[in-house]
């Protein structure tokens, strides 16, 4: 293949060979043949292939969305003799990187790294590995492929909370949840006087034989702290781009609530992605959830009291939406958090915090 010097040096010699014909000027006729011959060796360079074996690792398999995948590219030279420079050409997700690989002398070794930036969610194929050849005069390139299969897993951002803000403040703050119960297991808060009806085995007798009364052992069940973050899928509250936001403000939520000690559990209104109805015990988990999450149309979306239809007691809620949602609601509004993301959203009625992306997110997380 011609590079742009071959291509216009071949026009050149086109444009010399009709001239010299038509005003029979010999000089230009041997320029131009010249010139042909050049570039018919610089094509013969160009086929012969690089022989160096190339073997790529990627030392971030799994990298969040805006930061780079970082390779390393390590190459041998079996031959007998020095191997020419060359180009690797890599690529992901439509994104491509060019390596400059030296010459590498007979039975020796060389390592080279690149990058290849990201820009969206998602598992995505590594390649294919090229290697490019120019010959001498740069006139034309060789390219021979290796074989080089990789995956690579690009996860949401996650941003750095700091301290609480609304219904993750009210979480915060409860220790443990306490609720009265007769399970002798659970855990003991005090004595009280036996009234008819409560459970015999939790009489406290030494105690009731110094009081002259019956009492009670009084227990209760702790438990604790309860959080679901729920991302709001459907594709009328927000754009593609919005979108990307919107999951990184989800991700960051709950693996700041995660780190806060919080049982942390993340829905999606998709259907196809619905999250994990269990609370969550690692970050990448998390955004092994978010990872694949698309938007998705109307008829397969789940709305808030379809996946909150067996109660939300003990759960604080935080849904995470668009410029243009909530695409639905909830009646109990005091279990509910609503937080805007995307260009133009604002904080109204019903709406806890709204931020143009993730970044402002941040800000305003604690005014």
């Amino acid at each position: 293949m011609l590079t742009r010097s071959g291509l216009g040096a071949a026009l050149t010699a086109v444009a010399l060979a009709i001239c010299g014909a038509w005003w029979r000027y010999e000089e230009l006729v041997v320029a131009a043949i010249c010139i042909g011959v050049t570039i018919a060796l610089a094509l013969w360079s160009a086929r012969v292939p690089h022989r160096a074996r190339i073997i790529r690792s990627i030392t971030t398999p799994r990298t969040a969305r805006g930061d780079p995948i970082r390779l390393v590219y390590r190459a041998t030279n079996p031959s007998r003799r020095r191997s020419p420079p060359a180009v690797i050409v890599d690529c992901c997700d439509d994104a491509e990187t060019r390596v400059d690989l030296p010459p590498i002398a007979r039975d020796d070794r060389t390592e080279v790294t690149g990058s290849i930036a990201t820009r969206r969610r998602g598992v995505f194929p590594v390649g294919p590995l090229t290697v490019e050849r120019v010959d001498p005069f740069g006139l034309a390139i060789g390219q021979r492929a290796v074989p080089a299969e990789a995956v690579v897993l690009v996860h949401p951002r996650v941003h750095p909370l700091h301290g609480p803000y609304g219904a993750m403040h009210t979480v915060e703050d409860e220790a443990v949840i306490r609720k009265a119960a007769s399970d002798p297991l659970s855990g003991f808060v005090s004595l009280r006087e036996y009234v008819d009806g409560d459970d015999p085995r939790l009489i406290h007798w030494p105690t009731s034989a110094r009081m002259g009364t019956l009492m009670l052992r009084e227990h209760v069940e702790l438990r604790r702290p309860e959080f679901t973050v729920v991302l709001d899928a459907a594709a009328a509250v927000s754009n593609a781009r919005d979108f990307e936001e919107m999951v990184d403000v989800a991700a960051s939520v709950a693996v700041h609530a995660l780190r806060s000690g919080v049982d942390v559990t993340v829905r999606t209104t998709s259907r196809a992605f619905p999250g994990s109805v269990r609370p969550i015990e690692h970050e990448t988990h998390v955004l092994d959830l978010l990872t694949p999450v698309e938007q998705t149309s109307a008829e397969h979306l789940s709305s808030l009291p379809e996946i909150f239809h067996s109660g939300i007691d003990h759960t604080t809620i935080v849904f995470v939406t668009g410029a243009r949602g909530p695409s639905s609601t909830l009646t109990h509004t005091d279990k509910l958090s609503v937080i805007r993301i995307g260009e133009g959203a604002a904080a109204t009625s019903g709406v806890t915090l709204a931020a143009r992306d993730a970044a402002e997110f941040v800000q305003r997380w604690r005014p």
